[in-house]
């Protein structure tokens, strides 16, 4: 009787465990934060597709990274018969630096590059002039706010004092370094930006 309640106790451990690594994945985000929830997505080993009110975006994988990115003009039909997709696509983006798709908001699309985990690239493309009309060098997380502004930190050349990060100590002694970024707020009427806060540290590998 003994070993059957440990076994049985053991089971609950793993469904537990089991529930809990469902919900953490669950809880990753699909897109950045602040842009758009496509109607409808699906993901594969070959790619994935997003499927929004004008558009259906499609990634296909690359061996070596990344995906290229195809934009279609979305018909009548809805959820996975709108992946299904003929032609050429509307806007093109060859997968160039580990591309990764982002996330749409109103008119612009979001495409993420770089393969460091310290500093990336976001491409932004303007869907009015299906063009790419902004490239950005960020570090951390990407937000839009209010369909209009991106706010991101940029990493600074220009350096903070030390004394003033308090874990540039902690971060040495495990082999890091310190890095420092500065808040930015993009208007992406104008694309221009403006400085958010001062200069902060961040961990560098």
């Amino acid at each position: 009787m003994k070993s059957l309640i440990v076994g049985a106790a053991f089971l609950s451990i793993i469904v537990l465990t089991a529930s809990g690594f469902v919900r953490a994945q669950d809880d990753f985000p699909l897109v950045m934060d602040g842009t758009e929830e496509p109607e409808f997505h699906t993901a594969g080993e070959s790619g994935e597709c997003y499927v929004y009110a004008k558009y259906v975006i499609k990634t296909a994988s690359s061996e070596d990274g990344g995906a290229d990115i195809a934009v279609y003009k979305r018909g009548a039909a809805s959820g996975e018969n709108a992946c299904d997709t003929s032609g050429e696509a509307w806007l093109f983006v060859n997968n160039s630096d580990n591309n990764s798709f982002s996330g749409l908001s109103g008119k612009f699309m979001f495409v993420d590059m770089g393969t460091s985990a310290d500093s990336r690239d976001v491409v932004i493309y303007d869907f009015s002039q299906h063009q790419l009309v902004k490239t950005l060098s960020y570090s951390g997380e990407l937000k839009v706010s209010g369909g209009r502004y991106l706010l991101f930190d940029a990493p600074s050349t220009k350096k903070g004092l030390l004394s003033t990060c308090k874990d540039a100590a902690k971060w040495k002694k495990e082999g890091g370094g310190v890095g420092w970024v500065q808040g930015k707020k993009l208007d992406l009427q104008t694309l221009t930006s403006i400085n958010v806060g001062t200069l902060r540290c961040v961990y560098m590998e």
